[in-house]
């Protein structure tokens, strides 16, 4: 796969390639940005889901990235960005079953990043920055 930009984002572990992403900010996050898992309010990462990738409490949105995507760029908030090489036998695509589960067309695969699963977005999938 190559390099990818790791991150938490609403609690959940994710990684955008990282020619998709313009600019990684080292302020603080915005206020409101957009949210990856359907809740434009941040919240859907926070659910009782057992099976999170993420166990422990999320860490705060200290930080932000700036993605390319196919409406133009857009902002999301996270905490801990980071860029990593990741080889493609640590890169395994979506499922078909799981991909209309999750009705998520910008979650396309999982890769395994320092021994913890992240889920792969493709930012040029995501819903229009205005949405």
């Amino acid at each position: 796969m190559g390099a990818v930009v790791a991150m938490l984002h609403a609690g959940l572990r994710c990684a955008f390639p990282a020619r998709q992403v313009l600019l990684a900010g080292g302020g603080p996050g915005p206020e409101r940005g957009a949210c990856l898992w359907g809740d434009a309010g941040g919240n859907a990462g926070e659910s009782a889901d057992p099976h999170r990738a993420v166990r422990a409490a999320p860490q705060p949105a200290t930080r932000s990235v700036r993605l390319s995507t196919g409406s133009g760029a857009l902002e999301i908030p996270c905490a801990g960005p980071r860029l990593v090489e990741v080889d493609r036998e640590h890169v395994w695509p979506l499922p078909e079953l799981l991909a209309e589960i999750l009705a998520m067309p910008h979650v396309v695969g999982l890769a395994e990043i320092d021994g913890a699963l992240h889920w792969v977005i493709d930012a040029r999938r995501l819903p229009d920055a205005g949405a």
